[in-house]
């Protein structure tokens, strides 16, 4: 404004999740937050992030050898409350770790 005073406007922070592959995560949200819980608690997206995490650490892209350590990590996981430490010392004790190439 010219007056040098702030005001309000408001925001639409509605939304929508789409081709998730998983009906029950896919549909309209009303905001950052209820999209949030609602990836957060897609097992396509824990699965997507243990992926991603095992790929970091183990330099390369899962291949179908790996399918054991993938599952482990997930059940090290899941067992601990969602515990990242759980999830990385899974993946660093898996055999896919200790004898990768």
């Amino acid at each position: 404004r010219k007056d040098g005073k702030l005001t309000t406007r408001k925001v639409d922070a509605t939304g929508a999740i789409a081709y998730s592959g998983d009906a029950a995560v896919d549909g309209k949200v009303k905001n950052a937050v209820e999209m949030m819980h609602r990836l957060g608690n897609a097992d396509r997206a824990r699965q997507s992030f243990i992926r991603h995490l095992f790929r970091y650490f183990m330099g390369r892209n899962e291949m179908l050898s790996d399918s054991q350590t993938l599952i482990e990590a997930e059940r090290a996981y899941l067992d601990n409350d969602g515990s990242f430490k759980a999830l990385v010392v899974s993946l660093l004790s898996s055999d896919s770790f200790l004898y990768r190439r």
